[in-house]
Formats: C-alpha cells, structure tokens, sequence
C-alpha cells in the first residue's frame, strides 16, 4: 500500500477544514439556529417570548394631538372648518394580556385587553398642560345625530329637543371643553332633565351606549374618548395560533368572542387574516405581505416592504401602510354594501365596526381623496410626520420601531330635520390623530444582539476563516507535494548538442617573448 506524503495528509486536513466550515456556516448553524428559534418564537408557556407577548415590559409611546376649531360659529352656519393642530399630548401606554388561557388540542390561548395610560406632562408639547380649551364637533352628539339619522330619521326633532334639555339649549353642535376632559376624565351628560325628550334620550343611551359612558350619581354620565378604555378589561375574548405546531402561525387570530368569522360585512372581510399585532412570524423576506387583524377596526391590514433600514446597528426591513381606496380595491369592496357606497379613498368607515359613523384616515388626511382635503383648512400632510412605519428585524419577526398612525373623523351632518344641523357643510371634519409608537430600549437591544447576532456574525466569520484557509491550505500543500512535476511541465527540458568549431588558419609571426632563448646574433670582428 502505498504511503501518503506529509504534504498529501496535509492537504487532505486543510480540505476537511474546509468542509466543515462549510457544512457547518452554511448547513448545520442555519438549521439548529432556524430550529432553535421556531421554540423561542412560540407562545409556549416557557418561553420569554411569552412573558413579553403577554405584558409588554415597557411603556409604549402614545400620543394625541387635537384639532381645535377656530370658526365654530362660522361652521355652525356653513362655512368651511378652519383647523389648528394642539399637541401631542403624550401618555405612557402599558399593555398586558389578562385572563389568559392554553388550549393544548387546537394549539391556541385566549385573552383579553388591558390597557392603560399615564399622562406626562413634561413629555407633551411645550406649555400643554391638558387644561387648554379646544373647541370641537362634539363627538358623542354628532355621533347620535349620525345614527339616528340613518336608523330612524322621524326621531330627529325628538333629539334635538332632548339636547336643549340636557345641554341647556346650546347654540351649536360643537364641544368646548379641556383637552384632558375629552381625552380620559369625561364631559358631563346632564340625564337628570325629567321632560320627556331628555328622559328618554337618557334612557336609551343608558341601554345602548353603556360602553362608552360613565354613569356617576344623580344621573349624571361622563363622556370622553379614551376614558372607558383606561385600566379597563376589555370584554372581548381573543383567540390565537400559539405557533407551537407551526411557528408561521403564532399569533394568528382564529376567533372573537368565539366566532370563526365576523358578520357585518361581505364574503372574505368576514375573515380574520394576519397576526393580532403585538408578535409576527419569524424568518421573513423582502416579498413577504405582512397581515394583521385590528379588534378596533374590525379589519385586517396588510403592510408592504418599502426598504432596507437598520435599528441600532441591527439590520431591519420597512414595511409601510395605508388606509387604501376601498372603492377600487378588490380586497376591500367587500368591507362596502356595494361599490358605489364605498368611501372616498383613504377613508375608512367604522360605523358597522363600532355603531357609531366615524371614519378612520391617514393624519391629516394623508393619501385621501383631494374632495376630503378640500373641505377642511390647516391641514398640511406629510409623510415623514403621518405615514404607518414599522422596521422588523426579518430573522425573528420582532418590530424593533414602529409607529401607527391614524386620525378619526367625523361627518358635519347636513339635514333640515334638526335645527342645529340645517346649515352644517356636510363634510368629513377630522376630530384627533393618534400615534402610537413603540422602539426597543437599550437593555433589549443588546439582549438580541448577545444571543442571536453577535453569534451569527461570529459563525459567519469563522464559517469564512475555515472555508478560505482550508482552500488555501489544501492548495498549498498541493503544490508543495507535486512541485517537481510541477516544475518538468512547466519549464521545458533543454536538448544536449555540440556545436564544432572550425580553427582558423593563423599566420604565424614571430613574437618577441621576454625569457625567450635564442640564439645571439654574431658580431663580425
């Protein structure tokens, strides 16, 4: 048998380095890390993933910005509303997931909302206290008038003499209250009134409205935007995939309050599509369409990848979204009766979603309909201030930065059926935006990057190193080995031949040579 070089077993080492850094860079860490993360990306109860998932463990950034209107009286008789924005009034918002229960057999869990809000004053905008006066379509009386007006428009003149006896015959439909009063602490009511309209106006909203009032003594109810939702259980049941059969999964919403699908709209807008917002599949890429249900909007949405960004130093994707035009869309002409009664684009219905006609937009009416524009002044939209932003890190699915915006609208109602709506403009006036964002903190950051990243680049580098010194090393050894052979093909051999040279006949002189004998020359005497 014959024996192998120093060199050969060289070369055949460095090739197995090579080998090895490239099933393992390549094939075997890609797939014990894609495996490893398919468990941590789980709502398994064992997982941090799930701790996190069911009570953020930091504040997210809320904040609300109001329009004040400062042509009230004008508006009142059919002018167009001139509008200035008052904020951001900023609040911590905590999020946690109560009441929360495993359903091994069909690998879901259920629960529910709790959400609250802290005020920061020193966080808002410079000088805002929550005291200021804003002056606003007053959202609860609008919103009566919108539906009455479309369930049963014989009952406006009743209404509208129920709100001379419960607001003290007021010159207009609009509210003047604090900035804090709208938001969470409530403007009052007053269903003490025992006249007949008053009272049974009072009545049905103690029946139908119970979720957005706050019913205080001697028949006094508080209203306020955000108030009933403060440090509150929401009463909806949510279900979702744990993504313990299938990570792709996690999230996923099955069911509300029990029900496969919704009713109020047509064909596939019943449907849950998409995650619940707060945890998204791993692993995605640039063609991924992202999907998420929002409860609140009774909607799915479905964000698209815009660009390459990095989120302290860590490599993201973003994905950007938008109301859409629901009139020209395929994927939402269902969530309209027909096509014609669809909204302008950019603006989105909620009345069968919360009973009650607001429409939901872009800030500042941002990629909506010019119509819409043209109705309100003082608006300036910008996509930079006013754009859906979300960055993911791909490999995990987590939204490392993101921001949601939306602004909430309501309709100037137009009708000769109530005294106080006869002249009103009938046009979509914006009431507030909200954002809420959320950006990882310093502490998380440096978590991921210690147990996923600096790994990953460290067996990226490592992966390269044995790949490129074993190549190199094998080669080396290679040549080293067969340098002889090497060497005869590469330098041709040199033909062994004798040139013969010709003497050439020389005229012999003579030449004086110093020691030469000779014989002396005679001297005649």
């Amino acid at each position: 048998m014959m024996q192998l070089t120093k060199h050969i077993k060289i070369a055949i080492g460095c090739f197995g380095v090579a080998i090895f850094g490239l099933l393992f860079g390549w094939v075997i860490f890609p797939t014990v890390l894609k495996s490893q993360l398919k468990k941590e990306m789980s709502l398994s109860p064992k997982t941090d993933i799930r701790q996190m998932w069911m009570k953020i463990p930091f504040a997210l950034d809320f904040k609300i910005y109001l329009f004040n209107y400062t042509n009230a009286e004008e508006v009142h008789k059919g002018a167009i509303p001139i509008v200035k924005e008052v904020g951001p009034y900023y609040f911590e918002e905590w999020k946690e997931k109560v009441e929360v229960e495993d359903h091994e057999d069909t690998d879901t869990i259920t629960y529910k909302r709790l959400d609250k809000y802290y005020f920061k004053k020193e966080l808002s905008g410079p000088g805002l206290t929550g005291e200021e006066l804003i002056v606003m379509p007053h959202p609860f009386l609008m919103a009566m008038v919108g539906v009455v007006l479309k369930e049963k428009p014989a009952m406006l003149n009743m209404i509208g003499k129920a709100f001379n006896g419960i607001f003290d015959n007021p010159p207009d439909l609009f509210a003047r209250e604090k900035a804090l009063d709208l938001l969470f602490r409530g403007t009052v009511i007053n269903c003490s009134r025992t006249e007949f309209a008053p009272k049974a106006v009072c009545t049905a909203l103690k029946k139908e409205a119970a979720n957005s009032l706050i019913f205080g003594p001697n028949n006094q109810y508080l209203f306020s935007l955000f108030g009933m939702r403060n440090a509150t259980v929401d009463s909806h049941v949510i279900t979702v995939k744990r993504g313990m059969d299938n990570v792709m999964d996690v999230g996923k919403v099955v069911a509300i309050d029990g029900k496969p699908e919704m009713d109020q709209f047509r064909d596939s807008c019943n449907e849950y599509q998409g995650a619940d917002g707060t945890i998204f599949p791993p692993f995605l890429t640039e063609s991924d369409r992202l999907e998420s249900f929002s409860a609140d909007f009774c909607r799915s949405f479905k964000p698209w990848y815009q660009k390459k960004t990095s989120y302290q130093g860590i490599k993201t994707n973003r994905y950007i979204a938008n109301i859409g035009d629901y009139a020209n869309d395929p994927e939402l002409q269902c969530y309209c009766d027909t096509p014609d009664t669809c909204p302008p684009k950019g603006l989105m219905d909620l009345t069968k979603c919360l009973g009650a006609p607001m429409y939901v937009s872009m800030p500042h009416f941002l990629d909506c309909d010019p119509k819409i524009m043209a109705g309100v002044k003082g608006l300036n939209p910008d996509a930079n201030e006013h754009e859906i932003v979300i960055d993911f890190e791909p490999i995990t699915g987590t939204p490392l930065s993101a921001k949601q915006r939306v602004q909430f609208n309501l309709r100037l109602v137009k009708t000769d059926k109530m005294e106080l709506c006869k002249n009103l403009p009938d046009t979509i006036a914006p009431l507030f935006w909200v954002e809420e964002g959320i950006g990882l903190n310093s502490s998380f950051i440096k978590m991921m990057k210690h147990q996923l990243f600096i790994p990953k680049r460290v067996v990226g580098v490592v992966r390269w190193l044995l790949l490129t010194c074993g190549i190199i090393g094998a080669i080396g050894a290679l040549l080293l080995n067969f340098k002889d052979h090497i060497m005869h093909y590469a330098v041709p051999p040199v033909e062994a031949s004798v040139t013969k040279v010709q003497p050439e006949e020389i005229e012999q002189k003579e030449i004086s040579v110093i020691g030469q004998e000779r014989e002396p020359p005679k001297v005649e005497m």
